[in-house]
């Protein structure tokens, strides 16, 4: 028997989540493994959490609307190196070269306020 490619335990999944089955009910219903039901539900999430989406100009979807097999547009990463900062009191952040001054003034206050 072949193996089943990514799209199609992408569909087995998604059938489960609508069947309102458990996945041990589902997966003796139709003759899967239920661990390997499982440990595919986990891995679409995954891979669906580590996808940077980038939306076009004019699309409107969220993050609720996107399937783990929407494709999105990815940028070239950047070449130039991080920095790293280095409190007195020795703590050091590394920061990348894409960061958002906001978040990083809030965890340098954080940071300070520890000492």
């Amino acid at each position: 028997m072949a193996r089943a490619t990514q799209a199609q335990w992408a569909e087995r999944v998604e059938r489960w989540r609508a069947s309102g089955l458990t996945a041990h009910a589902f997966a003796r219903k139709h003759r899967l493994s239920e661990s390997s039901l499982r440990w595919w539900k986990w891995r679409l999430q995954e891979i669906a959490s580590q996808v940077a989406i980038v939306p076009k100009a004019g699309a409107a979807k969220s993050v609720e609307q996107l399937s783990p097999l929407t494709f999105v547009e990815v940028t070239a990463p950047r070449t130039s190196e991080a920095f790293e900062v280095v409190l007195v009191s020795g703590v050091a952040v590394k920061v990348p070269t894409e960061f958002e001054p906001a978040a990083l003034g809030r965890l340098l206050d954080v940071l300070e306020r520890r000492r």
